[in-house]
């Protein structure tokens, strides 16, 4: 009936007859029983579209009768009597469409915070010291529009469009390779192992900055009076003179991480560490314990301030006594340098490798990202903004740290050199820098804060990958997002407990090493030739649901079939020759025969050590092979044998199953026995219909009782 008011009300042209009939319940009109099915063939044949019940305005709420049940309502059932009341109580249903950013601000600072990190600060700067200057950054901005922008674009794509995370993604784009998500994730979670321990080490550097002088400059070449000194009064002659020679470095390596002397040896436990990484652990808990919709609005400080305190140490910065000289160093290219360096193949390979450290590609973390946001959404106007940011914030970074370089060398009258990079370079040279500033323990304050919450935005994303493939699977969205995430918090701090040991900085550098080399460039590697060669540009480019110019298509298929896997395959095995011809090492402070005092030596890494490497390594590698071939060869092979046996087994149990029941019930089909063949008392035998009873003898059948 209210179907047929509808039509009416349409003006669509019902007869009398089908009105009848749909007013008693019949849509044909011919008085027969109808169902929902005969409805929408019949709304369908009106060019009608088959109705539902609509619901009111409250039906997006739950039921009122089942709120009644809570037995805080049922305790106090007046307040059901107040309206604003009733609004408040009546929760929303849950919506179980996928979350989104609530605007693209959020999104793009997110993406923003995750790729400008600690590595624009130290990394990027020791390795333009490293290569020459600015002979550094001609390949890094090539490699920047090569490898880092096609890159960067193709995931965004891929999770915008797909709207799943990274091994989900991966797994419904080409289900033989969703091995390439699984890596992703697995290398995430071990940087993010090791990542806390970072901020931890800045956090601890910013409460011993809320002193004057600050403790790492005590003995900066310096006579102290160790019997009036609680500190000095307690370490040997060798320490004390290690500290005179190098403050800072001593206060890094002995009084902070309380490192040991060998990785060999584990040391003891640094408790100030611990504390700091539980607070460490805590503060990205209560950020991201709701997922996006918290950390998208922390995004809002944590992205935005470091550039706030960036200025504010460049305008310092560039006012030094000597800046000029660093900046020169960093700007204008010497020519007999750039002619050595620039035609290096080690210089374009870690131009190349800075870009996927800086951007933070092949991780998983921006397909995860990038799912949350709409799938209208222009990726490329958002991959552009984000790592042209980042290449900016990386030279922008550069010029603070080489006026502070210069500044340095000016006041010791000695050349600029940037020997330590890594934490090296933060703990260290920065904060011997920050000794002879005035006011130092103010400026300390700026500069560990910007890089805690440099470090906090990078460790948002990371983890942020992980529980959005967590919650890809049905299972784990049955749990609350807040638990999931406490106990994923808990685990990790747990798990990063060996990097606070005396051996921890040495295991750290084992782990930063490893992990954030050849993994990466595999995982990215396999990235472009899946699109390229596997799936299709042409295909990827149909889940795409904002239009994109047919030679912007073009391009790109150009890009990513022929450019990027070309320079990748090249810094891929480039990489792992440079790594077998030259075994990686790590840097230790230790008492040394020649100088008499602890210093900085580098020493290769024993056999269990390399074994570790190579297992972190392969763990994550062999993600991609080890799928393909489980699905290729096991499943495929095993499934069409499934096959043939489910079919047999099938026919076996329906033959048992018509024996016991013909047995049972001895229908009409059952054969007589031949003693009653022999007493003439043979059952009535049934024929269908197509059978040929023609040859059947009159005499053979019996037929009496048969009227009909």
């Amino acid at each position: 009936a209210n179907f047929a008011k509808e039509t009416d009300e349409r003006g669509m042209a019902v007869s009398p007859t089908e009105k009848d009939g749909l007013e008693l319940g019949n849509v044909n009109g011919y008085g027969t029983d109808s169902d929902e099915h005969t409805k929408e063939q019949f709304a369908n044949s009106l060019e009608v579209p088959s109705t539902t019940v609509n619901d009111n305005e409250d039906s997006d709420y739950l039921d009122e009768e089942e709120e009644k049940e809570k037995f805080w309502i049922k305790l106090f059932p007046w307040l059901l009597k107040w309206s604003w009341f009733r609004q408040r109580c009546y929760k929303k249903k849950k919506d179980k469409s996928r979350l989104q950013w609530d605007n693209r601000a959020q999104y793009l600072l997110t993406l923003v915070g995750y790729a400008v990190g600690l590595g624009n600060i130290w990394r990027f700067s020791y390795l333009v010291a490293k290569n020459g200057g600015a002979t550094f950054v001609i390949p890094y901005l090539l490699m920047l529009f090569v490898v880092g922008i096609p890159l960067f674009y193709l995931e965004s794509l891929l999770g915008q469009a797909l709207q799943k995370g990274p091994i989900l993604a991966w797994y419904k784009l080409c289900p033989n390779l969703w091995g390439i998500g699984l890596s992703a994730i697995v290398v995430t979670v071990y940087i993010s192992l090791y990542y806390n321990i970072i901020i931890s080490w800045v956090i601890l550097y910013f409460f011993n900055s809320f002193q004057d002088p600050l403790p790492w400059a005590k003995c900066n070449g310096q006579t102290i009076n160790r019997s009036s000194d609680f500190y000095f009064n307690h370490i040997n002659e060798t320490d004390y003179a290690s500290c005179v020679n190098d403050s800072t470095r001593y206060y890094w390596y002995v009084n902070s991480l309380q490192a040991s002397s060998d990785i060999d040896v584990a040391g003891g436990f640094n408790w100030r560490l611990m504390l700091t990484l539980c607070a460490a652990w805590i503060i990205v808990y209560l950020c991201i314990f709701k997922g996006i919709k918290s950390s998208g609005k922390v995004v809002y400080f944590t992205a935005t301030f470091p550039y706030l305190m960036l200025t504010v140490l460049f305008f310092r910065a560039v006012t030094l006594d000597g800046a000029g000289d660093g900046l020169k160093y960093l700007f204008i290219p010497d020519a007999d340098v750039l002619k050595e360096k620039f035609f290096q193949p080690q210089v374009w390979l870690e131009a190349a490798t800075q870009i996927f450290f800086s951007l933070g590609l092949s991780l998983g973390a921006i397909i995860a990202l990038s799912s949350y946001s709409k799938p209208s959404n222009n990726a490329l106007v958002d991959t552009l903004l984000v790592c042209l940011t980042n290449s900016f914030t990386s030279i922008y970074a550069s010029i603070v740290v080489f006026s502070i370089v210069g500044f340095k060398a000016d006041e010791l009258n000695t050349s600029i050199e940037l020997v330590s990079q890594g934490p090296g370079l933060a703990f260290i040279v920065f904060t011997e820098a920050l000794t002879l500033f005035p006011v130092s323990p103010l400026w300390a304050l700026l500069f560990f804060f910007m890089l805690f919450l440099l470090g906090l935005d990078s460790q948002f994303a990371g983890l942020e990958a992980i529980i959005t493939v967590l919650y890809d699977s049905k299972k784990i969205q049955k749990v609350r997002k807040e638990i999931t995430i406490a106990i994923i918090c808990i685990l990790m701090f747990f798990a990063s407990f060996p990097f606070i040991l005396g051996n921890g900085p040495y295991l750290f550098q084992l782990f930063d090493q490893f992990v954030g080399t050849l993994p990466l460039l595999f995982i990215g590697l396999c990235e472009v030739l899946c699109i390229s060669y596997v799936y299709g540009v042409d295909r990827f480019f149909t889940l795409v649901k904002y239009p994109v110019h047919r030679y912007m298509k073009l391009f790109w298929w150009f890009v990513w079939t022929f450019v990027s896997p070309v320079v990748m395959i090249i810094i891929f095995f480039g990489s792992t020759i440079n790594e077998l011809v030259e075994p990686l090492q790590y840097t230790i402070f230790a008492y040394s025969e020649k100088d008499g005092i602890k210093t900085e030596q580098v020493l290769p890494y024993p056999d269990w050590a390399q074994f570790i490497g190579a297992i972190l390594v392969l763990s994550s590698i062999l993600c991609v092979p080890g799928v393909l071939i489980v699905r290729l060869i096991a499943y495929h092979k095993a499934r069409k044998q499934m096959k043939e046996f489910k079919a047999l087994t099938m026919e076996r149990i329906i033959n048992i199953y018509e024996k016991v029941r013909n047995f049972v019930l001895r229908n009409q089909s059952w054969t007589p026995h031949v003693d009653e063949e022999e007493n003439g008392e043979i059952p009535y035998q049934s024929c269908d219909e197509n059978d040929d009873i023609s040859e059947t003898e009159p005499s053979s059948i019996d037929t009496s009782g048969v009227e009909d």
